[in-house]
């Protein structure tokens, strides 16, 4: 499995919507667990900054994190940008062996 990183922005229409974001990250969260079940959601945290949300998941290639960013944006007017993650360790050992 490969480790990927989720950082979204939200671009919220009215105050009130902010409330919502609980509600809106139960149903990513049951909806990932429906539509991607190859995929695990390791953490998520609020952001300050220029991106409002990071999620890190491990997924078996891009093309099942493209489904999980795409997910992602079903729930109203957000960018993502998703990145691959290489555990330091694992890095460490491609440098050595260069």
């Amino acid at each position: 499995m490969t480790t990927f990183i989720l950082l979204s922005k939200i671009s919220l229409r009215s105050p009130g919507e902010v409330r919502a974001l609980s509600v809106m990250d139960q149903e990513f969260d049951r909806r990932l667990k429906e539509e991607c079940p190859e995929v695990r959601r390791i953490a998520s945290y609020a952001l300050l900054g220029e991106y409002d949300f990071l999620h890190i998941f491990e997924a078996p290639d891009a093309k099942s994190a493209a489904r999980v960013a795409l997910l992602a944006n079903v729930f109203g007017h957000c960018t993502t940008q998703t990145l691959t993650a290489i555990p330091f360790e694992e890095f460490r050992e491609i440098v050595e062996k260069m």
